[in-house]
C-alpha cells in the first residue's frame, strides 16, 4: 500500500471523513481487498458514494478483491458488475444484529464503518463511528476472521451443491424405479385373468401355484412402487415444492376403495385378520354429495395416509378386527384405525412420525412421517398411540370441514417454510 505507515487505530466520527476515508483506503491498495456488506441497503449507499467504481478500478490495477455480501435479486445486478470485473463475490448469512461494514487492504490496515440505522438512504444519515487500524495484530486477527466467514460459505455452497445433486438423484431414481413397476403390475393383472380363464382345464395344485406366484409379483411390486412414491414425495417436503390439491371429495367410497388396496396388499398371506368399517358421517346441506358425506381435501393423500395406517395395523395385527371409524363433527371429519395389535416399540414410541423410524424389518419408516406432513399440510391433527384399556393400537387423524382450494396456498406457505433448506 505505498509507503510504510505508522501503527495507529483512529476513531473517526464525521460522516464526510468516514467516506473520504474508505474511498482512500480501496484507493491505495495494491495487491488484495477483503470487504463485508453486511446489508442489502449497504450495498446501493456504498454504490451511490463510488466504491463500486473505485473497487472496478482496483481491479484494473491488479488488485485480488473479495467481497463477502448478503444478496437478493434487488441487487443482483450491482453484484453481477462485480463479478463480471473479476472480483470473486460470495453470499454469506448474516444476523441482523451485525451492522458492521469491514475492509481490509494488503493485510495492513482495517476499516470498521458502523451502521447506525440501515433504513436511510443516504450514506451519511446511516452511519455512525467508524475505526481505522494499522495495528498488524489488529489487522490480522480480522484478516483470520475474514478467512473463517470465507471458508465458512465455501463448506455452505458445497453442502447446497451436494443437497441439489442428492434431490437430483432421488428424483431420477425414484422416476427410474416407478418406470418398470407399472408395466409390470399390469402384466400381473393380464395374467390373473389369463390364469382364472383357464381355471378348470389344469389341476388344482397347478393352479394354485400360479396364483401365488402372481400374487407375489403384485405384493412386491406393488411395494416398490409405493417406496418410490414415498422417496418423491419425502424429496418434495424437503424442496419446499410439497403441494396438496383440494378438491371434493366422498369421503366413505375413498375409505372403503382404500382397505381394498390394503387388502390386497396382504393377499395371499395366511391371516386371520378383517379391516371392518365403522361410519357415522350424517350429512348436511353443506356436504352432501351424490355418493354420501363429502369434504373438500387431497383425496389420494389423505387415501395413502390411511393406507399406511391401516398398514401398521396389518403389519403387527396377527388375527382379530382392525376397526376403522369416520365421525363428523362441527368443525372436522375424525378417521380413527384400532387394531388388536402388538402395540407401539418402546424404542420409537417417542419418535413415531419421524423420518426412518421404524422397527420392522420390511419398512423404511418413511410412511408416518410422510401421513404427518399432509395431515398437517391440511390443517389437520394425526396421532398414534396404544390403548391403555385393551391390548393393541389407536390411531387416527383429523381434516377439518372449513377446508376450501383458496386455502391452500396458504397451509402450503406453512408446511413448505418450516421445511425448506
Amino acid at each position: 500500500m505505498g509507503e510504510p505507515m505508522q501503527t495507529s487505530i483512529q476513531i473517526i466520527s464525521t460522516a464526510d471523513r468516514i467516506r473520504q476515508q474508505y474511498l482512500n483506503v480501496i484507493r491505495t491498495a495494491s495487491s488484495d481487498i477483503f470487504l463485508v456488506f453486511p446489508t442489502i441497503n449497504a450495498i446501493h449507499r456504498e454504490h451511490k458514494i463510488g466504491i463500486i467504481e473505485e473497487l472496478k478500478k482496483a481491479v484494473e490495477r491488479g488488485v485480488k478483491i473479495r467481497i463477502l455480501t448478503v444478496e437478493d435479486e434487488f441487487i443482483k445486478d450491482k453484484l453481477d458488475i462485480l463479478r463480471s470485473s473479476g472480483i470473486v463475490v460470495r453470499r454469506i448469512e448474516t444476523p441482523p444484529e451485525a451492522k458492521f461494514k469491514m475492509l481490509i487492504a494488503d493485510k495492513r490496515v482495517s476499516f470498521f464503518v458502523e451502521t447506525k440505522d440501515d433504513s436511510k438512504a443516504s450514506f451519511a444519515e446511516a452511519i455512525g463511528l467508524a475505526v481505522l487500524s494499522t495495528s498488524k495484530p489488529t489487522v490480522l486477527a480480522f484478516v483470520t476472521i475474514f478467512e473463517s466467514l470465507w471458508r465458512e460459505t465455501e463448506l455452505y455452497e458445497r453442502a447446497r451443491e451436494s443437497d441439489r445433486i442428492k434431490d437430483e438423484f432421488v428424483n431420477i431414481a425414484a422416476h427410474e424405479l416407478r418406470n418398470p413397476i407399472m408395466p409390470i403390475l399390469s402384466g400381473a393383472d393380464l395374467i390373473q385373468e389369463g390364469i382364472a380363464q383357464i381355471q378348470g382345464s389344469i389341476d388344482k395344485d397347478k393352479f394354485a401355484d400360479l396364483i401365488s406366484n402372481v400374487q407375489l409379483v403384485v405384493r412386491n411390486a406393488s411395494k416398490l412402487l409405493k417406496l418410490s412414491e414415498d422417496i418423491l414425495q419425502v424429496s418434495r417436503i424437503e424442496s419446499g415444492t410439497f403441494r396438496i390439491n383440494l378438491e371434493p371429495v366422498a369421503i366413505e367410497p375413498l375409505i372403503r376403495s382404500t382397505i381394498v388396496d390394503v387388502e390386497k396388499r396382504y393377499l395371499g398371506e395366511k391371516r386371520n385378520t378383517k379391516i371392518v368399517l365403522e361410519s357415522n358421517l350424517e350429512m348436511t346441506n353443506d356436504n352432501e354429495g351424490p355418493e354420501g358425506f363429502t369434504m373438500y381435501c387431497d383425496g389420494p393423500k389423505v387415501a395413502q395416509t390411511l393406507f399406511n395406517l391401516l398398514d401398521n395395523a396389518m403389519k403387527f395385527t396377527g388375527q382379530g378386527n382392525i376397526i376403522v371409524s369416520a365421525i363428523a363433527h362441527d368443525t372436522e371429519v375424525i378417521i380413527q384405525v384400532q387394531d388388536p395389535g402388538i402395540g407401539i416399540d418402546p424404542e420409537i414410541k417417542d419418535r413415531l412420525f419421524e423420518k426412518f423410524a421404524t422397527k420392522s424389518t420390511g419398512g423404511t419408516g418413511l410412511g408416518l412421517y410422510l401421513s404427518k406432513k399432509i395431515i398437517e399440510a391440511h390443517g389437520g391433527r394425526i396421532w398414534c398411540k396404544d390403548n391403555e384399556k385393551r391390548k393393541g393400537t389407536d390411531s387416527g387423524f383429523t381434516i377439518p370441514l372449513d377446508l376450501h382450494p383458496e386455502t391452500t396456498v396458504m397451509l402450503e406457505k406453512e408446511l413448505n417454510g418450516s421445511n425448506a433448506h
